[in-house]
Formats: C-alpha cells, sequence, structure tokens
C-alpha cells in the first residue's frame, strides 16, 4: 500500500490541489492511494473496490490532471443510472471549475435539448449508456478527441445488461485513450472487456475478492407481513438514525411511504414513477440532510453515495445475492460504522441462507426490546407451519380424549379438517389449527389456559 498519507504529498497541479482542499479532500483513501498514481502514469487500470471507498474521486483526479480543454469532449464516464451520472458530474465540476472547464451529465429521462446545448462547452460527460448512444447516433456527441474513458460500477454495468451497449460506443473511441473501469466485484466478463479493449490493464483487487461487506453490521429480523410495519415502526422509534429502506417495487415503495407518513414519520420515496425533478430534490434533501427516511427501490437507489447513512433496512429480501450486497454497501461507508438488518418471513428463510452462503457469513438475529409507534398483531400465519397449522399448548387437570377435543373445537366452528395433530399429556397437550381460525381457539371451555407455540427464528 503507499505511504502517501495526504493529497499534498501527490504531484499534482495547483488546480486540483485547490480543488481537493475547495472538496474538503485531505486524506486519500486506500483506492485513491494506489490508483491515481498509475492513472497519472497513462495506466489503464480495473480495479476492484466496494461501495463507498473513493473510486470516483480515484479516476476524477487523474482525469483533470490530463484534460487540456478547448477540444470538446475529452473525458466520458459511463455510469449505470442516472443518479451517479448526476452525482459524478457534481463532484467533477469541481475540479472543472477550478480549471475553467464545463461538465454535462447526459441520462434518460431529462431534457435531451438541454443536454444538446450544453455538450459543445462540455469537455467532461458523465452518462447513461441509452443516451448517450442517442447523442451519438444524432451527431451531438463526438468521441474523436476522448482521452478518457470510465465504466463505473461495471458489474451493475453487466447485471443491467448494458455490455452490448459499452461495446457498441467503445467502437466509436479513438484506440490511444486511457481507459479505467471500478466495479464493487470482478466477475469474468469484466476482465474480458479490459482485455480486449485496454493496453495491458493493470488490475487492483483492493476488497480481496471481498463481497461480504464486512464494515456493516448484518442482522436478521424473522417477521410476517402483518407486522412488518411495527418492527419498522420500532427500530425507527429506538434507533435514531439517518435510514435507508429497500423496497422491491415501485408501487410497494410509495405506499410504505405513504402508511409511515400516517404514523406521523417524515419518511420520502425514490422511485421511477417519480418525475425526475422529484427524484433529484429528494435526493438533494437525503444527502444535505433534509430527509433521515428515504425508501427506494433497488434501480433508483444504485446512484445513491451519501455519507453517515446509519441503517439500511431490506423491508422486502432482495431478489438477486448481488442486490443484497449492493445494498448493505450503502451504510458503513469510508470505515464508519453502519447497520444492516433484512425483514425475513416464514417463507423466505431460504434465501436468507443463499444470501449467507453468498456472503460467507451468518447473519445475527435483531432482537428488538421495545415496541414503536404501530401495534404488532399475532400473526398466526406466520407461525404456521408449510401446511398451514399452527400449534397450541394448552393446560387441563381433566381427563378427555381426541375425540372430546375434536368434538369441543367443532362447536366454535374449527372443522374436523381445520384440525392438525393432537397430543395429550398429564397436565394438557398440544394441539394444531389452521392459522384463518387459530383465534378461535381462546374461546374453548375444555382448556384451562391456551398458549401459543413460538417457532424458532430460523425454523420453516
Amino acid at each position: 500500500m503507499s505511504e502517501i498519507s495526504r493529497f499534498e504529498e501527490m504531484e499534482l497541479s495547483q488546480e486540483t490541489q485547490k480543488a481537493l482542499k475547495k472538496g474538503e479532500f485531505v486524506e486519500p483513501t486506500d483506492v485513491q492511494k494506489e490508483s491515481i498514481p498509475l492513472a497519472m502514469d497513462d495506466k489503464d487500470l480495473i480495479v476492484q473496490a466496494r461501495t463507498g471507498s473513493g473510486k470516483t474521486l480515484a479516476f476524477l483526479v487523474p482525469i483533470f490532471e490530463g484534460i487540456e480543454g478547448g477540444k470538446g469532449v475529452e473525458a466520458v464516464v459511463m455510469t449505470p443510472t442516472r443518479e451517479l451520472a448526476q452525482q459524478v458530474e457534481s463532484e467533477a465540476k469541481i475540479f472543472a471549475r477550478a480549471r475553467g472547464l464545463k461538465t454535462v451529465a447526459i441520462y434518460g429521462g431529462a431534457s435531451i435539448e438541454k443536454q444538446i446545448r450544453r455538450i459543445p462547452k462540455a469537455s467532461f460527460v458523465a452518462g447513461t449508456p441509452g443516451r448517450v448512444i442517442d447523442l451519438i447516433k444524432r451527431g451531438k456527441l463526438k468521441l474523436d478527441h476522448i482521452k478518457f474513458f470510465i465504466l463505473d460500477e461495471g458489474d451493475r454495468m453487466l447485471d443491467m445488461g448494458f455490455f452490448p451497449d459499452i461495446k457498441w460506443i467503445l467502437s466509436r473511441t479513438p484506440k490511444g485513450k486511457q481507459m479505467m473501469i471500478f466495479s464493487a466485484t470482478m466477475p469474468e466478463p469484466i476482465i474480458k472487456l479490459g482485455r480486449k479493449y485496454m493496453e495491458d490493464p493493470k488490475i487492483l483487487k483492493l476488497s480481496k475478492d471481498d463481497i461480504s461487506a464486512k464494515g456493516v453490521d448484518q442482522y436478521f429480523i424473522r417477521v410476517g407481513k402483518m407486522n412488518k410495519m411495527a418492527k419498522l415502526s420500532a427500530l425507527l422509534d429506538n434507533e435514531p438514525g439517518k435510514y435507508l429502506i429497500f423496497c422491491n417495487t415501485k408501487i410497494w415503495t410509495q405506499t410504505l411511504v405513504d402508511r409511515l407518513r400516517k404514523y406521523g414519520y417524515k419518511a420520502h420515496a425514490m422511485h421511477g414513477d417519480m418525475s425526475q425533478a422529484a427524484r433529484t430534490k429528494t435526493m438533494n434533501d437525503f444527502k444535505r440532510g433534509k430527509i433521515d427516511i428515504l425508501a427506494s427501490t433497488d434501480v433508483s437507489a444504485r446512484g445513491i453515495d451519501v455519507e453517515n447513512i446509519t441503517h439500511v433496512v431490506n423491508y422486502d429480501v432482495p431478489q438477486y445475492h448481488k442486490d443484497y450486497v449492493h445494498r448493505i454497501g450503502r451504510t458503513g461507508r469510508l470505515d464508519k460504522e453502519g447497520k444492516a438488518i433484512t425483514f425475513v418471513s416464514g417463507d423466505e428463510l431460504r434465501f436468507l441462507e443463499e444470501i449467507e452462503e453468498f456472503v460467507d457469513r451468518e447473519l445475527k438475529e435483531l432482537k428488538l426490546k421495545k415496541k414503536g409507534r404501530v401495534r404488532e398483531r399475532i400473526d398466526y400465519q406466520e407461525n404456521a407451519d408449510i401446511f398451514g397449522m399452527v400449534p397450541f399448548r394448552f393446560a387441563s387437570d381433566d381427563d378427555f380424549t381426541k375425540w372430546d377435543i375434536v368434538q369441543e373445537l367443532n362447536k366454535f366452528g374449527i372443522r374436523d379438517q381445520d384440525i392438525g395433530k393432537i397430543e395429550l399429556e398429564d397436565d394438557g397437550g398440544v394441539v394444531e389449527i389452521i392459522h384463518s381460525k387459530a383465534s378461535r381457539i381462546f374461546k374453548v371451555k375444555l382448556f384451562d389456559n391456551v398458549e401459543l407455540v413460538e417457532k424458532d427464528s430460523r425454523e420453516l
């Protein structure tokens, strides 16, 4: 690892040093220490570094040390989402202004005319594949003079199916450019892409193939659908902080926020059905600390690079293992503490096991000692087995048979087919009732006392 401890020790121009001070960047992170000197030596790089490691600055510094200005677009940074394109361009502006240069972010969902007007004056472009291709085909974005081509979040590009688009764009770039790929993981297609389009690339595996987000404390909460809101309320009320909450669909993201607001929480949503202006404002407010509870879909959150997120909550179990890693990587950034909590229902335990195998660690169960402002209800379905049967332990000093129990249950509308296993003991026993009628057992006078037999948290 490089012995450099401050940016002042790097051989950087006055303009770059000025921009670093303005951005309050003092001590380089590991990825910056290793990448910047190599990039400034004109090396092509493939860098594996986890989310939140400071990779954006790792490519912006060498880019603006090499840009001359007055030659059209000289640097292109490809990102998987519009939010990330905005974020990269926002940081690039600090360096560009120090040199009197212009930048532009180009992405779908915003005025293409406005972007077209800004391109002729820009030396730096951050964009998403679809809009970049559109503008190239229209003849508005020319890549003839680019000196730098950066692929940010390469594994996300791969997962989202953007590699054919990236190859199409690369085929329109000059051969002498410098190219860098930054990625949280290093799948083989990224290595192949680098070897095809790069000149003897230097590979830096700074995260050592670590996809487990070791800087994040990872927990799960066993909860059924009926009580997820109550558990989230308990978290919000008893562990104050800056929350990023993930849902799997746009509809449920908005529904969750609407329900949270009814209970007095100042929650906001981020999803694809919102206008770009609304999403931009929400993101800026989240970064500035005006919002402390943000619910988002995976796609909308891919551009989120916000410091001081204390809690990531997987309200819905992620559909893909890699999404789990990307979600929880939004907290515990730059060596700060972070906490990730995944809500898991009984029928989702197999997904929890698959996630644990993927990240090579067992998630700890989080027991919330205090309730929140949302009342919890007894969720019999969550306590049921795979056949829908809920076990109850009863006490009684009377002698009766299994047939006596069945007849008594029938009186309360619990039919024979609604009754499962019955086990008799000296002072009572256990009876199973279908979850839809489980509450009726408390009306049965044959039993002196009835208690729900709760399942182990990891029991299906």
